[in-house]
């Protein structure tokens, strides 16, 4: 049985929270896969606020899941990521990624009920561009290594192509959540990624401020892009 997300969410709110969280916001450009997933496991491993960033890539590599064969990318730039999930095409989708500390009160969430908390968020900006959808009640009854072709529980589709997915890994310092949302007019991502940030918080009671790597998490993302994700050890031979 899945517990009410806005019971969840108001109690934590009251306990814990003041009435409006102020989240960072990182807005990045176009960067090298290496250097996206550096940045967002920096972000991770040096966490002591939430924090949203939105990112493009340089190249439309292929990312995939932590546990995935690098053999399902094909002869594509590839790279892996620090959460699991399924290979995700980023010739066309929008990226984001969210971090919160351990100490969180999403983190007394479950899994599902944090990822449908953000899905909800997302569904909140994709309804301010008149994109309309839903989230996925369960999963659907499909098998494939493709994120896109395999909606799960708390998805975002759009009749029955699904729109958004993401995947999650949470760790002594916190939650890593790396989301992609794939829309049926490319010509759109510009205009939903202009409102993310004012769209994003919703019902959840949060706000942004504009921020930028701090020197630990530049020095972090640096030595992870050289030591991990550039290489093909991770990329290709786990």
């Amino acid at each position: 049985m899945v517990v009410s997300l806005p019971n969840l969410l108001m109690t934590a709110t009251m306990s814990t929270l003041p009435k409006l969280e102020v989240w960072r916001l990182l807005v990045d450009g176009p960067a090298s896969p290496a250097r996206n997933m550096a940045v967002d496991e920096a972000l991770l491993r040096e966490v002591r606020e939430p924090v949203l960033r939105l990112y493009e890539w340089s190249v439309p590599a292929v990312s995939i899941g932590y546990f995935q064969p690098a053999a399902l990318a094909g002869e594509r730039p590839v790279i892996r990521r620090y959460t699991g999930g399924g290979l995700v095409d980023h010739a066309h989708d929008l990226t984001y990624t969210i971090v919160l500390p351990r100490a969180h009160p999403w983190m007394e969430l479950s899994a599902p009920e944090s990822y449908r908390a953000i899905h909800q968020g997302i569904r909140n900006i994709l309804d301010a561009c008149n994109i309309f959808c839903e989230l996925v009640p369960a999963a659907y009854e499909v098998e494939s290594d493709a994120c896109f072709q395999k909606p799960v529980l708390f998805d975002l589709v759009a009749g029955r192509q699904k729109i958004s997915g993401a995947a999650q890994r949470r760790t002594r310092q916190g939650l890593l959540h790396q989301g992609s949302i794939l829309l049926p007019d490319p010509r759109l991502n510009s205009e939903v990624r202009s409102v993310f940030a004012d769209f994003f918080p919703g019902h959840l009671e949060t706000d942004f401020h504009d921020s930028i790597l701090t020197p630990a998490e530049a020095a972090r993302a640096a030595d992870l892009e050289r030591d991990r994700y550039a290489t093909d050890a991770w990329n290709r031979s786990r």
